[in-house]
């Protein structure tokens, strides 16, 4: 099963559409009402967080039959999974909120952020 989790950090109470901000991002535009974030940082995490994982590039991973591909920008990460189970990513989830970047569902068009 293919699914993507997608993160993003707003500046403020913004009322645009997440879905219009997730297309945005994902075609790598730079919004200014969306934070940066410390990609570099984020990467790392990740990196710690999935060791056991075969790195098959920078943005790469696979265990198994399970895989994840990461785009990351200055003030996005999208993880497109393959397989992966819900422990996974519920562990890639765990470390986007530790810099406050909660989960955007673009399958059913919802941001888990409990402030809206």
């Amino acid at each position: 099963m293919a699914r993507d989790l997608s993160f993003w950090k707003k500046k403020n109470n913004i009322q645009i559409k997440n879905s219009d901000i997730y297309k945005d991002l994902s075609n790598g535009k730079y919004l200014d009402y969306i934070c940066e974030i410390p990609s570099e940082e984020i990467l790392q995490d990740i990196v710690c967080g999935f060791s056991k994982w075969r790195r098959l590039n920078n943005y790469c991973f696979a265990n198994g039959n399970a895989s994840f591909e990461l785009f990351i920008t200055k003030q996005f990460v999208r993880a497109d999974c393959y397989n992966v189970t819900e422990k996974d990513m519920n562990k890639m989830i765990d470390i986007l909120l530790k810099y406050d970047c909660p989960l955007y569902d673009a399958a059913i068009d919802t941001r888990f952020d409990e402030s809206e």
